[in-house]
């Protein structure tokens, strides 16, 4: 009984963040360079990865334009070798494909907006080509935000659909959206992800990209709790 569930704790701001997001026990965390107050820029951004231990996985929230990253974005993951990308702006095929030639390995959102999520997924989303991604990251739709909403969708439309075989030939399910220490237990026990994905959920009260220590150990110990009684 149970499965093997990853943890990313995201919106990472800072060295301190990191370090009590790895102390929790996380598998992974994400420093955004996309938009948002949990923004970082490049000078942040390499010295929290300048402290990232082994074993723990950085991910890099991205916008793509024109089918690649920005110059000084492609220096610093070259630089620390990351590979793991969460994607925004324009996914498409090509884009993917060329990112993975460059040894990355790209993960898009996509934004659920009601229960026909699954019902007409890009042809990015099902290929077994080289386009294909690692993982697909499941958010809830904002049409101000690109994420960090701290609201969930209907967890239920994924359960649907799994049973529908409409996520047959889909990567593996990355859930974000909403989630906190309270909630992600039913959330896995009912959506059976990958991977869970949380950001506001685990922050201080009013205060956008500060970490609270306590709330993230509450996440990882309640999600790995979660995945001994989940098949």
């Amino acid at each position: 009984m149970g499965y093997n569930l990853r943890v990313k704790i995201c919106g990472i701001t800072s060295v301190a963040d990191a370090a009590a997001a790895v102390e929790a026990g996380a598998d992974a965390i994400g420093l955004n360079f996309v938009a948002g107050p949990r923004r970082i820029d490049v000078d942040r951004g390499h010295r929290i990865l300048q402290f990232v231990p082994p074993m723990i996985t950085p991910v890099a929230l991205v916008k793509v334009q024109e089918d690649r990253l920005a110059d000084p974005l492609a220096e610093l993951f070259g630089e620390f070798r990351l590979s793991h990308l969460q994607v925004y702006g324009d996914v498409t095929g090509r884009s993917l494909m060329l990112l993975a030639r460059e040894g990355f390995r790209a993960t898009p959102v996509v934004a659920v907006r009601d229960e026909a999520f699954a019902d007409r997924p890009a042809d990015w989303i099902v290929t077994d080509g080289p386009s294909r991604p690692s993982a697909i990251v499941l958010d809830t739709f904002d049409p101000g935000l690109k994420g960090g909403t701290g609201k969930a969708f209907c967890w239920d439309w994924v359960s649907a659909a799994r049973e529908a075989g409409k996520l047959a030939n889909w990567p593996p399910i990355v859930l974000a959206g909403g989630l906190n220490p309270d909630n992600v237990a039913e959330a896995i026990r009912i959506v059976r992800p990958y991977a869970v994905d949380v950001s506001s959920g685990v922050e201080i009260e009013g205060s956008p990209g500060r970490k609270d220590a306590a709330r993230m150990r509450a996440f990882v110990h309640n999600a790995r709790a979660a995945t001994e009684r989940t098949p």
